[in-house]
């Protein structure tokens, strides 16, 4: 049982691991999603960021890419789906999702890029923007 336990507790130390990145509110994060990045849900890849937010916060997360369909989630501080979107409702392919803070906390943004042959790599353009804060 024990040499179990030791050879699973080595095998999880050999997974990489993928550190959130910090976003700020206001601030465009330019990113690049490449083959060697984790994969997503969906079979692109992603990148993590960690937004702190204040109770009742209202926040808008944009991912703009000309290089593939962007896919923006975020997660509450318990890891609980907050809310996704894949395309804006202005017919493009960029990501627009409009979410409330239900708790103060940090809340995880994830930028996916949807497999679409090869276009599932390459920039982006990251940004979440206070709408209201009561």
């Amino acid at each position: 049982m024990r040499k179990t336990l030791l050879a699973l507790s080595l095998a999880a130390a050999a997974v990489p691991a993928f550190a959130a990145q910090p976003l700020s509110i206001g601030t465009s994060v330019q990113g690049q999603l490449q083959a060697t990045d984790r994969s997503s849900d969906r079979g692109g890849r992603s990148h993590d960021y960690t937004l702190r937010l204040a109770e009742g916060q209202l926040v808008a997360v944009t991912v703009k890419s000309t290089d593939f369909d962007p896919v923006v989630i975020v997660f509450k501080p318990d890891g609980d789906l907050l809310g996704e979107n894949d395309d804006r409702e202005d017919g493009s392919t960029n990501s627009l999702l409009v979410v409330t803070a239900p708790e103060a906390g940090d809340y995880t943004v994830r930028v996916n890029s949807l497999p679409m042959g090869e276009g599932h790599l390459g920039a982006y353009t990251l940004r979440a923007s206070v709408i209201a804060d009561d």
